[in-house]
């Protein structure tokens, strides 16, 4: 018993040492000035980034959904979340999930299609 509270006292005192260190001022000023370095093109990109999205709704006349269009989602996924629950995954046969794994492959398919043609490139984006 005491050779592991010896051995914890030990592992404490190492622990705190590194702390006090860490905690300098020197060390906290660092910290803060890195922080602040990526802190103002952060902020600057994300102000960017809300006026171009604030354009493109403007001009393709978007909207957010009606709230009739949100319950009946909210319904759907609450329905399919039951469902599950409930142990209808159970009843599933060898073909439901045959085509349910070459829809979810479509999908795929179809979502790196649009990455390719989205980047202009096969592998990473154009220069």
């Amino acid at each position: 018993m005491s050779f592991t509270l010896a051995t914890a006292r030990k592992v404490a005192q190492i622990g705190l040492r590194r702390a006090s260190t860490a905690a300098s001022p020197a060390n906290v000023q660092a910290v803060a000035n890195n922080f602040a370095a990526k802190l103002d093109p952060i902020v600057y990109y994300s102000k960017v980034v809300a006026e171009v999205a604030k354009q493109v709704y403007t001009k393709n006349n978007l909207q957010p959904p009606a709230m009739a269009t949100l319950q009946e989602a909210q319904n759907i996924a609450s329905s399919l979340a039951k469902s599950v629950m409930q142990g209808a995954h159970k009843t599933w046969t060898k073909t439901d999930v045959q085509k349910g794994a070459v829809l979810a492959g479509e999908a795929i398919t179809f979502f790196l299609i649009g990455e390719v043609v989205g980047r202009r490139s096969l592998i990473g984006y154009s220069a």
